[in-house]
């Protein structure tokens, strides 16, 4: 049995304090807020970006450093009428790849078609037969999509032949990468992109935005790239990328986007899985809507998603729709017979650090399929290889701080061909060298300390059972979508009553328990029947979940979704990057007090002098200074170089906390004294600073929005009388308020729709308007405080930090 320590975060300082402002004026409980904090996310913009996801934080598409040039291309492409081959990979991610680029280019006029190689018969990759038969029916332009990063021949060969390739690829590059016309891939060193986790849809789907935004320049009522956000998130979401950053923008948006698709096809697989006409999450995605694209390019071709992705014929549709849910029936089915072969083999020897199986019967379509169900059951990494005459073709699954990609090239020797990621790769092999990879795998993780094959379940918070209730899962709720690199909260329990247990499904394949002294608490652990034998006999247990909707026969309660149950758990305390924070604080200010700075800080109230004024002072005295210049709209102004013996700051800090760090800097650094100068700001750089629109701002905007509205609906904004920063904040505010949709926007240039209101807004209801307000609210009365109060109670107040 494999196992398992819980590891919970030390308690971070603040946020559960009830003196903090900040969950009250964000309008979130301690918990959620606690939550965000543990997963890195603690400034206050940072968590409204995350709680309310915004089109106009998408990146510039332009920000790839090759992009411009490849838009060129594309464009001397349609000019000239040449052809366009889309080659893409047969998984999800490749197949929305494929179709919403092909939509997209078709959409704006280019002559394009759509390859996707066979799994069983080419493999993965971009491949010199695909390149022959491009020539052959005269294409001239070839866009890889999620794959080509490491086709450094073939990509040579298509250049010899007089075929110009635009790689957009995710995967990890090579050292020598290959000769394209250009590459968009955000993993390549000095790629220019921000954010390196797109998945191969994601960079899709920046070319197709590069192409709206220079093809359609200046036209209105383009809906392409929110239309086209609902297969970026299927792929997104499929592909186990971080639903961080800009992947959390895409997959918050397509969700919404897919409960009103205009893809016919992706609507009729909707309705084949039962979700059409519901709220859509994203593991409803992951586990129901994506397996069944992912099974035909399992277990044949992956044409058949990408057919009814592009299909616009009902019939059609609803016919492929059924052939995948059948094929993804055959998929499930292949696999449990793998799964239970596997297992039969691993248990009856002594279990391996690192699993190498392999079987001549094994469709290596669903072998990694079977490989995390294996990682998912032992907690070991997995190489999975299906036997093919005198070749073998392999999965791998990594564990925590297992790097299953750096593995394989440590045996770069024994392989045929390898890629991947860090947690997930393929590679082939010769049928010979599989027990010399076997025995060369687990020979290198010999040295691996034990504790790695132990699985971490990371605890959030630890809760007493009775608060947990629907009111905290609408809470929890706000953290979605979740998914890879944003994972539902895991809750956990100590010493919860056990009232009942027993194994429910077929196999008695899943555990049932009842929690509380009347079992009034109901938890399900799917695939771990198992576990029955080791709580049996348990008056109480310790729980490891998360929380979810049970909805039976039209009620709807609360259920404990258990990642864990153990009698009594073992636990282990996770260090803190915060309290080593705090430790190292502690640290500087122990020295200073101990007489490394003995001399006291002299600070000189000047707020009255202007610059004028105060400069001419300090030239007659001949002191050379520092100046801090908090005149701006920077919230923490400038690190001055704290070399100079006086410190002159000048304009209005953001809080007391800041004006006492800095004092603490310029002691820290042996200063001689710090001069208050100059205190005033222009109210508008303040309102700028905070990110303030008032009321009468945003209702004069809506109404400059409104009438261009009733005129032509979508619409293109130029935010020439307002500042950009305006713009864009008024913007998001009525996004929340869903009062518009920002289609597509470049620089000050901005496509809308107005969404006509269905009742009574109140602005208080939006999250970035009462933050903004009460960030205004603070920043006025800490001015007034800051600029008129008296020296003495001023001194004292700074005590105080």
């Amino acid at each position: 049995m494999t196992k398992r320590i819980w590891t919970k975060p030390q308690p971070l300082p603040g946020f559960k304090d009830s003196r903090s402002p900040l969950p009250q004026r964000l309008g979130i409980t301690p918990v959620v807020a606690d939550i965000l904090r543990q997963r890195g996310i603690e400034a206050e913009e940072e968590i409204m970006e995350f709680l309310r996801p915004s089109l106009l934080n998408l990146n510039s598409p332009f920000a790839f450093r090759e992009m411009a040039r490849a838009i060129e291309r594309l464009e001397l492409a349609r000019a000239q009428e040449e052809k366009i081959l889309i080659y893409g990979d047969y998984d999800v991610d490749g197949v929305t790849s494929t179709a919403l680029l092909y939509k997209v280019l078709t959409d704006l006029g280019f002559k394009a078609v759509a390859y996707i190689p066979s799994r069983m018969d080419e493999g993965y990759g971009l491949h010199k037969d695909a390149i022959t038969k491009a020539l052959q029916a005269n294409v001239k332009v070839m866009i890889t999509v999620d794959c080509g990063i490491t086709a450094v021949e073939e990509v040579e060969y298509a250049r010899s032949q007089g075929i110009d390739i635009i790689l957009t690829d995710h995967h990890e590059p090579p050292d020598s990468l290959p000769q394209a016309y250009a590459i968009l891939n955000p993993k390549v060193k000095d790629s220019g992109y921000p954010f390196r986790d797109l998945a191969g849809v994601g960079v899709a789907f920046k070319l197709a935005q590069a192409l709206l935004e220079r093809l359609e320049e200046g036209k209105s009522g383009a809906y392409a790239v929110l239309e086209i956000l609902d297969l970026a998130a299927l792929g997104t979401i499929a592909d186990l990328v971080p639903l961080t950053h800009e992947n959390r923008i895409i997959v918050a948006y397509g969700l919404r986007q897919m409960e009103n698709t205009i893809h016919l096809g992706l609507r009729t697989l909707l309705e084949e899985c039962g979700l059409w006409g519901k709220p859509l999450k994203a593991g409803q995605i992951a586990f129901m809507v994506a397996p069944r694209i992912n099974a035909a390019g399992r277990m044949d071709s992956a044409r058949a998603g990408l057919e009814l992705l592009l299909t616009g014929h009902e019939e059609r549709a609803v016919e492929l729709a059924r052939f995948l849910s059948r094929e993804n029936t055959l998929r499930q089915d292949t696999e449990k017979e793998i799964f239970a072969e596997a297992v039969e083999i691993l248990e009856k020897n002594p279990m391996p650090r690192v699993i190498v199986l392999s079987g001549k019967n094994w469709h290596h379509g669903v072998i990694g399929i079977v490989a995390s169900r294996l990682v998912e059951r032992y907690y070991r990494p997995v190489f999975l290889i299906a036997e093919e005459e005198e070749i073998g073709k392999g999965s791998a699954r990594g564990i925590g701080g297992y790097h299953v990609l750096d593995e394989l090239k440590a045996q770069a020797e024994l392989l045929e061909k390898f890629g991947g990621h860090s947690q997930a790769a393929g590679f082939s092999l010769k049928l010979e060298t599989i027990p010399l990879l076997r025995e060369a795998l687990n020979q290198a993780a010999l040295h691996l300390p034990e504790e790695m094959f132990y699985e971490r379940i990371r605890v959030d918070q630890c809760v007493p059972l009775e608060v947990l209730d629907a009111s905290l899962l609408h809470d929890l709720e706000h953290l979605a979508p979740f998914g890879f690199g944003n994972p539902s909260p895991v809750l956990a329990g100590r010493d919860y009553p056990l009232y009942m247990a027993d194994t429910v499904g077929k196999d008695h394949a899943h555990l049932k328990c009842m929690f509380g002294p009347q079992g009034e608490w109901e938890g399900i652990a799917f695939r771990k029947g198992e576990e029955l034998a080791n709580i049996l006999g348990s008056a109480t247990v310790d729980v490891a979940f998360g929380l979810d909707w049970n909805t039976f026969r039209g009620a709807q309660s609360i259920q404990l979704m258990i990642k864990d149950i153990q009698p009594q758990a073992s636990w282990q305390e996770e260090h803190d990057r915060f309290l080593a924070g705090q430790e190292i604080a502690l640290g500087q200010e122990e020295t200073a007090a101990s007489g490394l700075y003995p001399q006291e800080l002299e600070i000189m109230d000047w707020r009255s002098k202007n610059r004028e004024e105060w400069s001419k002072t300090l030239e007659s005295r001949g002191d050379s200074v520092a100046l801090w210049d908090f005149t701006g709209i920077s919230p923490q102004g400038p690190d001055a170089d704290h070399r100079a013996p006086w410190a002159v700051v000048i304009g209005v800090p953001p809080s007391w906390q800041r004006v006492a760090d800095m004092i603490r800097q310029v002691r820290n650094s042996g200063g001689q004294g710090v001069i208050l100068a100059e205190s005033q700001i222009d109210p508008l750089v303040l309102k700028e600073r905070t990110g303030y629109l008032a009321r009468e701002d945003l209702v004069q905007m809506y109404r400059v929005l409104y009438d261009l509205a009733i005129k032509n609906n979508p619409f293109t904004w130029v935010a020439e009388e307002i500042p950009l920063w305006q713009a864009q904040a008024g913007l998001k505010i009525f996004e929340e308020l869903n009062l518009f949709r920002c289609l597509r926007y470049s620089s000050d240039t901005i496509h809308i729709e107005w969404i006509p209101a269905q009742k009574k807004l109140d602005l208080e209801g939006a999250l970035r308007f009462r933050g903004a307000k009460s960030r205004w609210e603070e920043a006025m009365a800490f001015k007034e405080e800051y600029c008129t109060m008296p020296w003495p109670e001023f001194k004292k107040r700074l005590g105080r930090y």
